[in-house]
């Protein structure tokens, strides 16, 4: 049988050979702190054009959703009341 290893050394935990390494708790508040500063400058906030044309996209197709269920709500309706109006 072959062993397979994970191809991060540093990961384990995916099988029982490689248990998995126990974290380090955080003990200096300030530290964690600068550490999430830091990532939020990483952070890239779309512009007010990307926005504005998710938001119309969002919405335009909401609406394409509604209309079209509200079509097939209605045939299904109409062919129900068919149905159910015949009879044998």
């Amino acid at each position: 049988m072959v062993e397979r290893r994970s191809p991060k050394p540093e990961v384990g935990g995916s099988i029982p050979s490689a248990p998995a390494k126990k974290r380090k708790l955080m003990r200096n508040p300030l530290r964690f702190l600068q550490e999430v500063k830091q990532e939020a400058f990483k952070i890239t906030w779309p512009t007010k054009k990307d926005t504005v044309t998710g938001s119309l996209m969002v919405f335009g197709l909401a609406t394409l959703a509604a209309v079209f269920f509200l079509l097939l709500d209605q045939i299904l309706r109409f062919l129900l009341n068919l149905v159910l109006t015949l009879n044998f």
